[in-house]
């Protein structure tokens, strides 16, 4: 890939280690990236920078995936970037209940780089928002 046209991914991971080591793989697969433990930073950098991709973990403290799904769906209602969760949680908790929200893609941590590329990937490139769940390498629709 070019950095010229290198698609731009932002992550917002409370993990430094997680987060860390996605950037370091997406950089190296060309891909331009922001990353940073806060979602109140991260949409600040949307107000000046859109991205083409969100990587978020679903659960944080001062503001969750979900949350901040919400604030970005809500700034930029017809030209939000895609969004990918992570989450050292199998499932989305029961208590989400938001379509919108039950509808973005999660890959389950740990996973391998080679997983995190997959996921990537697939979000830049689904036409239609789909639900996918990835855990030890296998897609469930």
């Amino acid at each position: 890939m070019n950095r010229v046209d290198a698609r731009r991914i932002v992550i917002v991971d409370d993990d430094d280690c997680v987060r860390e080591g996605m950037e370091m793989t997406l950089e190296v697969a060309g891909y331009q990236i922001r990353s940073t433990r806060s979602g109140a930073e991260a949409l600040r950098w949307l107000e000046d920078e859109p991205c083409d991709l969100l990587i978020v973990d679903f659960s944080m403290g001062e503001m969750d995936g979900p949350e901040l799904y919400r604030h970005v769906h809500a700034r930029w209602p017809t030209s939000a970037p895609r969004m990918l969760f992570v989450s050292g949680y199998g499932e989305i908790p029961r208590d989400e209940n938001d379509p919108d929200v039950l509808a973005v893609p999660l890959l389950v941590k740990p996973f391998s780089l080679g997983d995190l590329l997959a996921a990537v990937t697939r979000a830049l490139e689904t036409p239609e928002p789909c639900r996918i769940l990835i855990d030890s390498g296998t897609w469930t629709w």
